[in-house]
């Protein structure tokens, strides 16, 4: 219990200005213990019906608007506002709970991992462009204090639910204390300083003191009073804690601490558990007194047969506890919920009640669109209905303990919890000799924040595991609050992330870190699929071991969750890996206007040019701000299904049904299955009931019909399980896991059937070749070797030539990865293709063949043959990347390596340049950013540049930096005679300072060629291990420059655009919503319609998307009374899937460009919908990754590779729907 410890506090007099705000070790001052959340009614009755706490006459809600004054710097009120009578009749109103940056008073401001203010604690100084801005908000609130309570003799208490970030108190002019924590509740008791009738209750707030350093989570900046205020009142003798433990084996303990000022005098605590309406126990709990004030008691019961508590089943009991004096009266009752379950690591694997869990998890921050912080009941129950619709049984409580009605809601609805402390100093360095984990003089701050949270919560059967916080370094602090817990709480598990060796404090992808005591869990961060693969090996028969739970994985930032399905791969391959937590579930926008639209704003959109941002790492949602799905959250459902199937014999029917719950039968779902032929659902029925045992498997029967399938058709098998009744957070019939399967494919004619139809006239032009064939007519651009037109029935329906392209605006995570640099040379590649031999016409009988060659970038060729008939055009394309038949010719925006004349090669740490190793890995890899001139241009002699290294990295974007000299830091290397000077890569990456000079003069520079760099009458040299700039040229100045492979585009395929007109589409592929190569498990093979509108999906930064994997063909409509009423677009040949988007929208708007920051339509809101219609018809896409979005690229399989052949044909077929309605067969 709470006084069992010492104070979480140091008591420190009264200060008149805001000093003990900078103080690490002033924690609170005069603010009640911790203790247990519930609230004492009056009567048994309400407590068991659980009523709101404002339904019980000891209660005052104190939520509303408060009277409020705002200053841009810290402890600036005015003068004696906290006295009784103060006059603040001129002052504003701010709602409560409220964020004042919501409510007009200052700006929302957003960064990820570097502070707001510089790094020097306890200490604040703002890093925008006034140092001292660190504001204060001042609050008042009169009330009138119910009679009967000051009649009664109760004592009375102010709850403040959550204040940031540090709060000082007065009543009627009488200071209550001081607090920190702005994730914790706060109580003052006011009992001394009550007046009958009206009361004042005032607060100063400061934004951002000495305990900002210990609550830098990746969220927004918010200041105020973020949860309920209220005051209520308990008897002299009251409920001061309670704490339950509630296990498997149906054991039932209860500590008490009960509050007596006077004495015992004859009161006693009696309990009653219930099921519903019915008495399962009724036992009393033994006091005695433990000091002068504070009495206690502990019973223990057995309760038999009791229903288990599990996510699966959250089956609670109610526990009254009822307090009566001499007279045996009741003075207060408290109602607890209480679920009977176990949780313990065993044999290295994390059970409940017995069972392995596997966490199928989501971070979840505390966020409304248009409150900010102040989350309500409405918001937590959508959010956790999701989370359970959507597969996930789990949630982490990131980075701070919630409002407790969170985690009543995951009692109730079943979701099992990872609370977490509200510590996290990202800000500051890892190493043990900077964290402030390892700080003595934090050390109360660590303990208090950790004690407070836990003795509030540690009754909510929910919350499974502990964790001490997230990315505070690890240290002295973090072991002492780990010790502390593990002897407060037996019963759960304790995590923390960052438990990591002393000389290896940071986490790393691929490798497993050598882990500190101070973790019952392995949770790292962001393992790349490789490192779980190691973890299982080394450790799954290794009963000692510690169970691995990823703490983040998959960030979810912007279009992503790349090869998640192989996450869950590996973590079914292995016991030891028992899943982990998404990064995380909600894109922490915020709804405001920009020039008259709606938009989600984040980090840059507020404030001045000077305000810290981290732009919008904030947006790494499965879900957007209104919680609108994004794509990805059904990605992740089908690749965490509790049931999932494989195909034993798909010729008999035969599939394994395997139940991946942890404790229901399979009982509560019905089982159906469908075929389709061509996306069309023509048998189905429904499957026996399944009674399937947890993780336990079946085989079932379908009983398939005959197939009549032509040669022409495909079918498909689909097996889905449904809610068989509504309850919980599902309704009947909602879908809960499904699989399909390919039972017959089409089969593709080795010789295309002869084209039937009016023979093609050919009209060739300097500039341009035209063919008619009936109501088509193409236009052929021979200087580029395009499609620039095709009309049917007279109306022209291409808006723009269809382009070979060979990019993509970039995701996040290709941001992130620097893709928008190091492919830059792909950016305008397709447009600027050129025809190297001109135009080759072939007549034939009923088409005509137009065949041209294009030089794409340095040297890649695109082979194209353009079919053209009365039924449409045939585009056969071949795909050959440049080839390595001699030395790699230097682009600018290529990646080099320069070796010196002691073969050692210039290498980038940090910012520190050296000559170290003969080596061309990562450190030793410049970025070759020329002036005036594009990307994937030849680099010639005599041009200028700019040398990038990547300096670093944060978890929001790769540090650039150019190579420079340092005229001011003279140096002398061993061995060299002359003036030289410190190179550092300090620069701007983009600067050209340095002139590139070829050893052999005039020409394009290829791979091996010697050069020289000079900037400002400096030359780059290498001497020894010592990289400078010398006056002079020399041996030492001579590099040998190797070129590295030229990358792989992000997609190989062709874009264009229709005229207006165009409003639906249907197709025949993967859907209803976009998939990618790396993320299409979630997208089922059938037909789907629907608008072009809605195949955008608007991300809350565009970027690439709605893109259509493996789609057989898409139709694209006009109106009926059109001359041509839809365009067909098909794979042909030997292409039976290809990939397909149609948008409303430009696709350059989706581009952020170089900088993600200058983007000129920086949020979909700001989107201006076009008349005309963007599609792509691609052979292949790169995949969207999402191990992290800064820095992996995705899965090697999921990339292009740079010698990758492409051959790919696909057909646009222009008709009128009502004088063809047999055309979807023939797109077969």
């Amino acid at each position: 219990m709470a006084d069992l410890v010492e104070p979480d506090y140091v008591p420190q007099p009264a200060s008149k200005d805001c000093s003990e705000c900078f103080d690490p070790a002033a924690v609170g001052r005069g603010r009640e213990p911790p203790r247990a959340d519930f609230f004492a009614y009056e009567s048994e009755a309400l407590a068991l019906w659980r009523a709101p706490r404002t339904a019980s006459r000891r209660c005052l809600d104190l939520n509303g608007t408060w009277k409020f004054t705002w200053s841009p710097r810290a402890g600036q009120s005015p003068k004696g506002f906290e006295r009784f009578d103060f006059d603040d009749a001129s002052w504003g109103g701010m709602p409560v709970p409220g964020n004042w940056e919501l409510n007009g008073y200052g700006f929302p401001i957003y960064t990820n991992v570097d502070f707001i203010f510089k790094c020097d604690p306890p200490n604040i100084r703002y890093r925008g462009d006034d140092p001292d801005y660190n504001p204060t908000g001042t609050y008042r609130r009169s009330f009138d204090c119910p009679a009967d309570w000051l009649a009664g003799g109760l004592q009375v208490y102010i709850h403040l639910g959550a204040v940031c970030c540090t709060c000082r108190a007065w009543l009627n002019g009488q200071e209550l204390g001081f607090s920190t924590d702005s994730k914790l509740p706060v109580e003052f008791d006011v009992t001394p300083h009550l007046r009958p009738g009206r009361n004042v209750l005032a607060l100063q707030v400061l934004c951002w003191g000495a305990a900002a350093y210990l609550e830098d989570q990746d969220m927004w900046w918010f200041a105020g009073i973020t949860r309920d205020v209220y005051a209520y009142a308990r008897p002299r003798q009251h409920l001061q804690d309670l704490a339950v433990r509630a296990a498997a084996d149906g054991s039932l303990e209860l500590d008490a601490e009960v509050v007596c000022s006077s004495g015992l005098t004859g009161c006693s605590l009696q309990c009653r558990l219930y099921d519903g309406a019915a008495e399962l126990a009724n036992f009393g709990v033994p006091l005695h007194q433990r000091t002068n004030s504070i009495a206690v008691g502990r019973q223990a019961v057995s309760v038999p047969g009791v229903k288990l508590w599990s996510s699966e089943a959250p089956h609670l009991y109610s526990l009254l506890v009822s307090l009566r004096d001499d007279k045996a009266l009741m003075t207060e009752a408290v109602c607890l919920r209480v679920g009977f379950r176990t949780v313990e690591i065993r044999q290295g694997r994390l059970l409940l009640n017995g069972s392995e869990l596997t966490l199928r998890g989501v971070n979840r921050h505390e966020h409304h669109q248009l409150r900010g912080h102040v989350v309500d009941r409405e918001s937590m129950v959508t959010d956790i209905r999701l989370m359970k619709q959507n597969s996930f049984n789990a949630v982490r409580c990131a980075h701070y303990p919630n409002d407790t009605l969170f985690y009543e809601l995951c009692d109730e609805l079943g979701l099992y919890v990872v609370d977490e402390a509200n510590i996290e100093s990202h800000g500051m360095d890892f190493n043990w000799d900077k964290t402030l984990g390892n700080k003595e003089e934090w050390d109360v701050a660590h303990m208090a924040r950790v004690r407070r949270y836990v003795e509030r919560d540690k009754n909510f059967p929910s919350i499974i595991i502990w964790s001490l916080g997230n990315e505070a370094g690890n240290g002295i602090n973090h072991h002492r609050t780990y010790m502390w817990l593990k002897r407060r709480d037996p019963t759960r598990p304790v995590q923390y992330e960052h438990a990591r060796w002393r000389t290896d404090p940071d986490w790393n992808t691929d490798n497993i870190e050598k882990m500190d005591a101070n973790t019952d869990i392995y949770c790292p961060m962001y393992p790349s699929h490789k490192k779980l693969e190691k973890y299982g090996e080394l450790y799954e028969g290794d009963v000692h071991a510690r169970p691995l739970i990823m703490v983040e994985y998959a960030h979810a930032m912007g279009n992503s969750l790349g090869a998640f399905k192989e996450y869950w791969d590996v973590i079914y391959k292995y016991g030891v890996l028992q899943g982990g937590f998404i990064w995380d579930w909600v894109d922490q926008g915020l709804e405001t206007q920009k020039n008259g639209k709606k938009i989600w704003a984040f980090g840059s959109d507020f404030g001045g040019k000077d305000t810290p941002t981290d732009l919008n790492f904030c947006i790494n949602g499965l879900v957007q701000p209104d919680r609108k799905p994004n794509p990805h959250l059904f990605e992740a459902k089908k690749v965490m299904q509790f049931v999932t199937y494989r195909a034993v014999d798909l010729a008999t029917g035969i599939i394994e049904v395997r139940n991946r719950y942890d404790f229901l039968t399979l009982e509560h779902l019905e089982f159906s299955w469908q075929i389709s032929q061509n996306g069309l659902v023509t048998e189905s029925g429904k499957l026996p009931g399944l009674s399937t045992g947890p993780h336990q498997a079946e085989n079932i029967l379908i009983p398939l019909p005959q197939l009549n399938a032509g040669p022409r058709c495909e079918v498909h098998l689909l097996v889905s399980a449904c809610m068989r009744a509504a309850g919980g957070c599902f309704e009947a019939g909602d879908e809960v896991a499904w699989e399909q399967w390919l039972l017959h494919p089409p089969h593709k004619e080795e010789v295309p059937a002869a084209i039937t139809g009016p023979e093609p006239a050919v009209d060739q032009a300097p500039e341009l070749v035209t063919v008619t064939a009936g109501a088509l007519t193409a236009r052929i651009e021979v200087s580029r070797g395009c499609l620039c037109g095709l009309a049917f029935g007279g109306l022209e329906l291409l808006a723009s030539p269809l382009l070979p392209n060979f990019w993509r605006p970039p995701t996040d995570n290709d941001y992130g990865a620097n893709l928008q640099n190091d492919m830059k040379c792909w950016r305008f590649a397709g447009q600027r293709a050129t025809v190297t031999n001109g135009l080759r016409i072939e007549p034939g009988p009923g088409a005509v063949s137009i065949g041209a060659e294009l030089l794409v970038g340095a040297g890649a060729k695109l082979h194209l043959d353009f079919r053209v008939s009365g039924a449409g055009v045939v585009v056969a394309a071949k795909w050959r990347p440049a080839r390595k038949d001699g030395p790699q010719l230097a682009t600018a925006g290529s990646v080099g390596y320069l070796k010196g004349s002691t073969h050692r090669h210039i290498d980038v740490e940090g910012n520190v340049v050296r000559a170290r190793w003969n080596d061309m890995g990562a450190w030793q890899s410049l970025t070759m950013n020329v002036a005036g001139k594009e990307a994937g241009k030849p680099l010639e002699d005599g041009d200028k540049l700019a040398l990038q290294a990547v300096t670093g990295k944060t978890e929001s974007k790769l540090l650039l930096h150019g190579l420079v000299p340092i005229p001011s830091a003279a140096t002398t290397p061993p061995g060299y005679a002359g003036a030289a000077c410190a190179v550092e890569a300090t620069g701007d990456p983009q600067d050209p300072i340095w002139t590139l000079r070829r050893a052999a003069g005039e020409g394009h520079v290829l791979s091996g060629d010697k050069v020289t760099l000079e900037a400002g009458g400096k030359f780059l040299a290498v001497v020894e291990n010592f990289v400078v700039a010398v006056d002079e040229e020399s041996p030492f100045t001579t590099f040998l420059l190797e070129v590295k492979e030229q990358p792989a585009p992000m997609r190989i395929g062709f874009t264009g655009s229709l005229v207006d007109g165009f409003h639906d589409v249907e197709w025949f592929g993967r859907g209803p919503h976009e998939s990618y190569l790396d993320r299409h498990a979630s997208a089922r093979v059938g037909l789907f319609q629907g608008s072009i509108a809605e195949q955008t999906v608007k991300y809350v930064r565009p970027q690439e998307n709605g893109n259509k994997f493996e789609t057989r063909w898409m139709s694209l409509k006009r109106r009926p009374a059109d001359p041509c009423t839809m365009m067909l677009i098909s794979a042909a040949g030997q292409s039976q899937m290809l990939e397909m988007q149609c948008h409303h929208f430009a696709l350059e708007d989706f581009d952020g460009g170089d900088v993600k920051a200058q983007q000129s339509f920086l949020h979909a809101g700001e989107l201006i919908e076009q008349a005309t219609t963007a599609f792509c018809v691609d052979a292949i896409q790169m995949g969207v990754g999402g191990i992290d979005s800064w820095g992996r690229k995705p899965l090697d399989e999921h990339l292009i590779k740079p010698d990758q052949d492409c051959d790919w044909s696909f057909q646009l077929m222009p008709c009128k729907e009502d004088f063809d309605s047999d055309w979807r067969r023939r797109l077969l």
